[in-house]
Formats: C-alpha cells, sequence, structure tokens
C-alpha cells in the first residue's frame, strides 16, 4: 500500500487535531471529511484540499478510503465502527469504542480472526511513564486498592455535548481514560457498583453537575475506586490517585509517580525519549499488517464494558457481575 487514504468523521477541535497529525505522516493522507456541521466541516475539509460528505455513512461507503478517524459524539461511536469493520476498513477511534453492550459483542465477533485493525485512542499504547509504571508494578506483589478522585468546576467548552447522558453517556464512559490503565495494569474485573448523581436532568439528557463513584473488583486481586465531579462549586480543578500494593504504595501528584514504603520514597524514573504518537502507531501496523493490536483493544473494549456496567449498576441500585 502506498499510500494510507484517511476518510475522518467529524469536525470538532480533536477532529481537527487528528486531520493534522495524520496529514503530517507519511504514506497517509486525509482524503475525505464527514459532518454534520457544514460550516466546520467545510473549513476543515477546505484545509485539507478533501471531499466533505454530510452522512458518515456515505463516508463508509466511499471506495475511495482505506481507513476511518472516528471523532465524532460518543453516542455514534459503536455504530460507526461496526459499519466501518463491515466495510473492510481500519479504523481509529477516540474513546468510548462504543456506547452499548451490544456494540461490543458484535466488534468482538468482527474482530475474533482476520479482520482490519482497529485502534481505540489510548494514550498508554505508546506512552513511556505508562511502561515505567507498569515495570515497577511488576515488583510490588498483589493490588490491595486504588483510588481515584477528581474534582472539577468545568463543563468542557461543549457542555451541551459533554454534560449529556444521551450524547456522551454517563461520567465512567467519557472519563474511560481513567479506567483504561488499571485494566491494562491488574487485569479485567469480574463486578462493577456504582452510584450516580445529576443535577437538573433534563428529559433530552442534559445535566448541569454531576457525583459519580464506581468501584471493580477484579479477577486477581482487590479492588479499584473511581470519584467524579463536574460542574461542581471549587476554585480549581483537583485530582488525586494512589495504588496500594502489598510491598508498596504508589501516589500520582505534580505530574509524577512517587513510590514509597516504610524505609524509602522515590520518584518513578521515565526514560527520556519521544513517545510514538497514536496516529504513526496507527499508520505504522497498517503498513506492517500485524496484529499486535488486538491484546491492546481487548483491554480497550473491557474498560468500555465497565463504563457500560457502572451505567446499568447506577440505574439499579446493585452490584453488576461481569461479564453482562
Amino acid at each position: 500500500m502506498s499510500e494510507i487514504r484517511m476518510g475522518l468523521v467529524g469536525s470538532g477541535g480533536m477532529a481537527w487535531r487528528r486531520a493534522r497529525n495524520f496529514q503530517e505522516i507519511p504514506y497517509s493522507k486525509v482524503t475525505s471529511i464527514a459532518a454534520r456541521n457544514p460550516e466546520t466541516g467545510r473549513a476543515l475539509a477546505n484545509e485539507m484540499k478533501c471531499h466533505l460528505h454530510s452522512d458518515w455513512r456515505s463516508l463508509i461507503d466511499d471506495e475511495e478510503i482505506d481507513a476511518v478517524v472516528i471523532c465524532t459524539h460518543n453516542a455514534l461511536h459503536g455504530e460507526i465502527v461496526i459499519k466501518a469493520l463491515e466495510n473492510n476498513l481500519h479504523v481509529f477511534t477516540e474513546y468510548p469504542i462504543a456506547r452499548y453492550q451490544n456494540e461490543i459483542k458484535k466488534i468482538r465477533q468482527l474482530t475474533k480472526k482476520s479482520s482490519p485493525i482497529l485502534r481505540a485512542a489510548h494514550s498508554e499504547t505508546v506512552s513511556l511513564e505508562h511502561q515505567a509504571l507498569k515495570d515497577q508494578i511488576e515488583g510490588m506483589g498483589d493490588l490491595v486498592a486504588s483510588n481515584f478522585l477528581r474534582l472539577t468546576p468545568n463543563r468542557g467548552t461543549r457542555p451541551e455535548v459533554l454534560f449529556n447522558l444521551k450524547l456522551s453517556g454517563p461520567p465512567a464512559l467519557f472519563f474511560i481514560y481513567h479506567i483504561y490503565p488499571m485494566i491494562d495494569l491488574f487485569g479485567p474485573a469480574i463486578w462493577v457498583e456504582s452510584h450516580a448523581n445529576y443535577r437538573n436532568l433534563r428529559k433530552n439528557g442534559s445535566y448541569d453537575c454531576f457525583f459519580n463513584t464506581l468501584t471493580v473488583g477484579f479477577a486477581e486481586a482487590g479492588i479499584a475506586q473511581w470519584t467524579w465531579a463536574g460542574g461542581i462549586e471549587i476554585k480549581s480543578a483537583r485530582q488525586f490517585e494512589h495504588i496500594v500494593l502489598s510491598k508498596g504504595t504508589l501516589t500520582y501528584e505534580r505530574e509524577n509517580w512517587t513510590f514509597s514504603n516504610r524505609e524509602t520514597v522515590k520518584d518513578l524514573k521515565t526514560p527520556i525519549m519521544e513517545n510514538e504518537t497514536l496516529e504513526a502507531q496507527f499508520v505504522r501496523e497498517i503498513l506492517e499488517e500485524n496484529d499486535l493490536w488486538r491484546e491492546d483493544l481487548e483491554t480497550a473494549l473491557h474498560a468500555t464494558e465497565i463504563g457500560i456496567a457502572a451505567e446499568g449498576s447506577a440505574t439499579k441500585g446493585s452490584r453488576l457481575i461481569l461479564p453482562l
């Protein structure tokens, strides 16, 4: 394949970023854009000097593309992924990879054996910091518990989309990038328990602020807990993260991981090297025709299952056993 022709769905900020990044990579070219917004869609298509579709389905059916890049509402991710795979197209999608459990089941079926590449945009797959964390954890015994807390007054650049259950799903899905690393570190979960509160939740799915908690139990050992609160009364965003293992504790603060036990405290050292970009990784894997993406895909799918189960648990008011 001399050139990988990319069709991109979306025309928001992330779509612009992905389009520019893919356009700069050798053997990669954005040749089609699909956007609901004619103004931003036309502007992006003009910059890329490519064709503009008004509907993602017509882009998927375009015989002049080899891969699809999905940068639209979370609610559409799974549907577009499935249609693209069925059309034998490689797929790069923003997270979450799907919105519903039946979509995850179908994606697993489509990627079970030989299939085009499917990559979700989780940065841990190219992060040297995450690899250093994995290496450190290997010698620290069993997981006891991890705890993550994020408090923020912000509602995102487009709160009408982010703070909308129908468009973006619950926080456990749009904050899935907090869940994915723990699944990659400690393996699959066997149960999920969640509680949710949305202030001024409306019939169209929008709300003003939220408070969500999520706890999972891992098959191997230990639990992980996440607490997210957004749009709340606080001066500035605060975030805390701890991982307690049988032989020590890891704490994330000031953009750095610290290891401690009863005798010592030390910073984790990350190699001073430039990470490969997610876009470059995707292009390289297409050119090399390798299967290294499959393990990362299963991690992404399981993290998404947890986000979906969190929504179900909060609705039912009870713990859910995985798989769903």
